[in-house]
């Protein structure tokens, strides 16, 4: 419970974001999250390499996720960022930002235990696992447990009450 709370009170300190801020504040939100993700998902078989958060495409973080991982770990995992161009077999995290092509990634991911995030209304329809959205001046996310249990992740039921639950299709293009 204690584990929840801290989360909480820090992505919902940092979800503010107000509409005369520059996109840089959301992106320090969503580099917050993903940074708490990690530390809540269950990856099978769990190897002793890093928990490594590759950002599809353009990176709209800047250096501020790299930043916020550096010297991190979970799980005696270090947490290590990297920037990819084209699909990424070793890549625990996949964030697919608004504007990317997100078919090759969902694609890739298929049947791997990799967490995939994004922030097109169509990610989780398309078969991603969690989604960033904005619901008034908050940063929100929303996860699909089918999607996750397909890629066999384990996400804790504290990440999940903090989530808005949805079905998904679980259809990758």
């Amino acid at each position: 419970m204690r584990v929840a709370l801290l989360l909480a009170a820090t992505v919902i300190a940092a979800g503010t974001v107000s509409p005369a801020q520059d996109i840089s504040a959301e992106y320090r939100v969503k580099a917050a999250y993903l940074y708490n993700f990690v530390k809540f998902v269950e990856w099978p078989g769990e190897s002793p390499g890093p928990v490594t958060i590759c950002v599809a495409g353009r990176n709209p973080f800047g250096s501020v996720l790299g930043d916020l991982v550096r010297g991190e770990s979970v799980n005696g995992r270090r947490i290590e960022t990297r920037v990819i161009l084209e699909p990424d077999a070793d890549c625990s995290v996949v964030f697919v930002p608004e504007g990317a092509a997100t078919g090759p990634y969902l694609r890739s991911a298929r049947n791997r235990p990799t967490l995939t995030v994004g922030e097109s209304p169509t990610f989780i329809p398309q078969g991603g696992i969690a989604r960033f959205y904005v619901e008034g001046a908050n940063i929100r996310f929303e996860i699909s447990p089918p999607a996750a249990e397909r890629a066999g992740l384990r996400i804790s039921s504290r990440l999940l009450q903090l989530a808005r639950i949805v079905g998904g299709r679980g259809m990758t293009p």
